[in-house]
């Protein structure tokens, strides 16, 4: 029986807001559970919005490094720190423990407090960081395949604590006074209940990541004439200089009012649930935007991806540069940030107009041919899920075939909590709606290099199973005289290990599946060489299954692809007049 839940979320505001779907979820499986949520103090006052949470505990690990006198500050205080909430938390013996946290020390925490109904991120005997829940594994290789991956970040939190996110949006709570604070600064600056507000969110936490100024400050411009909008600027107080910035560069600066830094938390939420659009770049004002139900134009540059962290509901506006190095990764500092000059204010203008007179997002043709930019709206498709619908209808890529066949494939190798079989879609379908599928036949060729190197990985997975089952039977009763053929084995395993991680590097189409081998692989316990052996054969054996099921639908849409273009191709023959030649 569940009676006690704790929940480590200690990364950022917008992880926080997307977590809720995990909690609500939580709370409407254990109905009289008491679900603590722990957080770093500099969301203690954002905590507070978050539904479904009955105790909050604050790690403050912040107050040693914000000492005026740093000489002063010993290891010994924060471990004595550590220990003293650590044991705190001990005390309680909380029957499931779940960690959206990624970070070493929330690992370390988790194996202090010795919970052994643990979901997330944990750690081993030895130290070592150790993900036993397939989804938060998926988690851990997402960011080195994250052009294949098509799952939000609220989709993975929520699934790895074992609900459905279909069934919990994300949400925050408001307060009485957020009535009291909209109605003063309505007063203060002259604006009119019925007069359109749009916020800008022109910061964020990384700068690559932002629009330039300039574009605000004309998308701003533009608004003002041809809307009669009235701009409210939102975020922290480090960003008050480039609030600065796009207010010197606008020419109806009447039109403008300055929230930089000036908000707290509740007075944040209050100001986005009265805008009628958001305009910002991918940062925790968006979810927050989200959570509200304000309608949103989410710019996503550099590291930021849609698939991961856009807006979780549906009828938003998501722009993106569509050249081959977007996203980043993580781990590049691009000298040279160009996405960011793709998309024009004008882009966003034509939406926005179109969408304040319809009520409804749709391509605009003075937009529909760009072919070096993604417009997606966000909707929720028949398998429930959150989805991006292009607006602008590019050629079909090979990421964007395999992207959805993984859909498929991560909901039934990673395991979906109530799944219907009315949630099934066909891939062909979808492809076709989304994108310009007539170069199906030049992609044929790519298409089945991919085929090759799956095969080539089931042949692989296959001599792993042998080679594993051998292991196992010599391991069963060990003489001496079968060390020598134990450590030959062991010495073969590694290399097919290195020969499976080589055919993910060649192709990176197929890599998720070789880091999801390697994840599991890593997180093997113990030292009993029959038990390794076994989960070794195991881990070979999801991973043949896995490429034959790739190969197999990889196949399968390619072909209903062709015939579709080809149907498409006889259709507009048979349908033209021909002049015979003589008559």
């Amino acid at each position: 029986m569940i009676e006690n839940i704790l929940i480590l979320n200690m990364t950022r505001m917008g992880d926080l807001v997307q977590s809720t779907s995990s909690i609500a979820g939580l709370r409407k499986q254990y109905p009289n559970a008491c679900i603590t949520l722990m957080v770093t103090s500099a969301f203690e006052e954002f905590s507070k919005k978050i539904p479904c949470i009955n105790k909050r505990v604050v790690f403050d690990i912040k107050q040693f490094v914000d000492r005026v006198d740093k000489k002063q500050m010993l290891w010994v205080d924060v471990y004595k720190y550590l220990e003293c909430i650590l044991n705190k938390l001990k005390e309680i013996n909380y029957d499931l423990l779940i960690n959206l946290s990624h970070s070493k020390l929330s690992a370390f925490m988790i194996s202090y407090l010795n919970v052994k109904n643990m979901r997330g991120f944990g750690c081993d005997a030895n130290g070592d960081r150790i993900t036993l829940d397939p989804w938060m594994q998926y988690f851990g290789i997402e960011p080195f395949n994250r052009q294949l991956n098509p799952f939000n970040l609220v989709e993975i939190f929520t699934r790895s604590a074992g609900v459905a996110p279909e069934e919990n949006p994300v949400r925050l709570l408001n307060k009485c006074d957020d009535i009291e604070f909209i109605s003063k600064f309505f007063e203060i600056n002259s604006i009119k209940s019925e007069e359109l507000l749009i916020g800008i969110q022109a910061g964020s936490s990384l700068e690559g990541r932002r629009w330039p100024p300039e574009s605000f400050a004309k998308i701003v411009d533009e608004l003002v004439e041809s809307l009669g909008a009235k701009i409210v600027l939102l975020g922290v107080d480090s960003e008050k200089k480039l609030s600065d910035k796009i207010i010197s560069l606008a020419k109806h600066k009447y039109g403008i009012t300055d929230l930089t830094g000036k908000t707290n938390v509740d007075q944040l939420t209050a100001i986005v649930s009265r805008c009628s659009y958001l305009i910002t770049n991918d940062t925790g004002t968006m979810h927050v935007a989200a959570a509200v139900g304000t309608t949103i134009i989410g710019l996503f540059f550099a590291h930021a991806h849609p698939y991961e962290t856009a807006p979780y509901s549906p009828g938003h506006l998501i722009f993106q540069a569509r050249i081959p190095c977007a996203p980043c990764s993580y781990s590049v500092e691009c000298d040279n940030v160009i996405c960011t000059h793709k998309v024009y204010p004008e882009y966003l203008l034509a939406m926005i107009r179109s969408h304040f007179t319809e009520g409804s997002w749709r391509a605009i043709n003075t937009i529909a041919e760009l072919s070096e930019v993604n417009i997606h709206e966000t909707y929720i498709g028949k398998d429930k899920r959150l989805r991006l619908r292009p607006l602008i209808k590019n050629y079909l890529t090979l990421n964007d075939i395999f992207r959805e066949i993984y859909s498929e494939h991560w909901m039934r190798f990673l395991g979906v909590v109530k799944v219907q079989e009315s949630i099934h879609c066909n891939i062909e379908d979808l492809l076709l709606v989304d994108y310009d599928c007539s170069n199906i036949f030049d992609l044929s060729g790519q298409i089945e290099v991919k085929s090759c190197a799956l095969n080539d990985i089931e042949k692989i997975a296959s001599r792993g199973i042998c080679l594993a089952g051998k292991m196992t039977s010599l391991c069963s009763g060990v003489m001496s005289t079968q060390i020598t053929r134990i450590k030959s084995l062991s010495g073969e395993i590694e290399l097919l290990d290195k020969s499976i991680n080589q055919v993910g590097l060649i192709h990176p189409e197929v890599k998720p599946i070789t880091d999801m081998f390697a994840k599991r692989k890593e997180n093997f316990k113990g030292n009993d060489p029959i038990k390794l052996s076994q989960e070794t054969r195991k881990c070979y054996q999801m991973l043949h299954e896995e490429a034959k099921g790739l190969g197999g639908q990889l196949a399968s849409v390619c072909k209903e692809l062709k015939g579709a273009n080809v149907n498409t191709f006889y259709a507009a023959v048979s349908s033209m007049s021909v002049e015979v030649p003589g008559r």
